[in-house]
């Protein structure tokens, strides 16, 4: 998972051969086949930067060797994203597989490269939602503008399948009598019974859906009826889950209605701070922003800037000068050069900014850069 605490472990990583490899991914289809060997021409690029910075080429082989050993991994290969991060040092290894696409890039520097995951804590991190009634059960993984059904192929999608799936009897009642629930949920059932077989039908697919939300990690809203809300709320496990929820019944909602009913709580619950700061900006007079990276990048090195706004997918070659507070730009980096953008985002982190990487429509004064100054 992707936090504020893991970004600044992978700040705090500097070394002479700091490597982030970045690709886009194929999820399914033929094209999947196509990720293990992007990625070891990938490798092949790591390799020639290493000997260009003076490594000889079996060290080099040898440093890559955690990140080459994934090659040898079909189960890894079989489940990705949209886009993956590989950060390599001296003592450190860390893949992370994200749901939304990136720049493919082989970076070597003193610092990796940390804006490929700063999305994940600003405005394209993921989030999932299920969509909970006794037709259809869906599970849903979430961007701003992306959805994907993940729902575990293991649990039954309605509360038929499942009644059909049980012996008989097979419903324990409260009362600590078993009976037949198709019998029991159908033409005469009590208003209690339902209830009770449709919360056992919940404690069953609850088990799945929470392994799967384990292993990701993802906040997770509820969309539903109010009664199948309050009852899968009461026997849930999974500790992220949000305590709005999405009142509406799903089974009239497509995957991107409830996307995007979804992103309308998950904007106002985690990026509250990120939209204060548009806010601000664009209320504030002209002294207290600059779209200017020269400005921005001198004005964060000495403190001065409270939010930094980057566009996702912005690389800018150069270095900045120490002694005269002058930043060089390059068309291709040489030697010594570094992404920007990146040592922007870093800096920025460092003296206490927030750094935000947005897309272009979200930016300030539709500006590849901009930043709230404090003073």
């Amino acid at each position: 998972m992707v936090t504020e605490k893991m970004i600044k472990k992978l700040i705090q990583k500097n070394g002479q051969h700091n490597i982030t490899i970045t690709m886009p991914t194929e999820k399914i289809g033929d094209e999947r086949q196509q990720n293990p060997i992007r990625f070891k021409n990938l490798l092949s690029s790591a390799a020639v930067q290493l000997q260009q910075r003076g490594m000889k080429e079996a060290e080099a082989v040898d440093y890559l060797k955690p990140a080459k050993e994934l090659l040898g991994q079909p189960l890894f290969w079989s489940n990705m994203e949209h886009g993956m991060a590989v950060y390599l040092t001296t003592d450190y290894f860390e893949v992370f597989k994200l749901p939304y696409d990136m720049k493919e890039m082989v970076y070597v520097n003193k610092e990796f490269r940390i804006t490929p995951l700063l999305p994940m804590v600003s405005i394209n991190g993921s989030f999932c939602i299920l969509a909970i009634s006794q037709e259809n059960i869906r599970l849903l993984r979430c961007t701003r503008t992306t959805v994907n059904e993940i729902t575990p192929d293991d649990i039954p999608v309605s509360m038929s399948d499942w009644l059909d799936e049980l012996p008989q009897p097979h419903i324990q009642f409260h009362t600590g009598t078993e009976r037949d629930g198709a019998r029991y949920f159908g033409h005469g059932a009590s208003e209690e019974d339902r209830k009770e077989i449709t919360e056992q039908y919940f404690r069953d697919i609850e088990k799945g859906i929470t392994r799967v939300m384990k292993q990701i990690n993802d906040p997770l809203l509820i969309a539903g009826l109010k009664t199948n809300i309050s009852l899968y709320s009461k026997i849930n496990n999974y500790k992220r889950i949000l305590d709005r929820t999405i009142n509406r019944n799903p089974n009239d909602l497509s995957e991107a209605q409830l996307r995007d009913h979804g992103w309308d709580v998950i904007r106002d619950f985690f990026l509250s701070d990120l939209y204060e700061s548009v806010g601000i900006y664009r209320d504030s007079p002209d002294e207290r922003i600059s779209n200017d990276p020269s400005e921005i990048i001198t004005s964060t090195i000495m403190g001065k800037s409270a939010a930094i706004f980057i566009k996702k997918d912005l690389v800018r070659w150069g270095k900045y000068d120490d002694k005269n507070h002058k930043v060089m730009y390059r068309n291709e980096p040489g030697n010594g050069d570094v992404d920007l953008m990146n040592w922007l985002s870093i800096k920025g982190i460092e003296t206490g900014s927030n750094v935000y990487i947005l897309p272009q429509d979200e930016m300030p004064d539709h500006s590849e850069v901009a930043a709230l100054f404090r003073f």
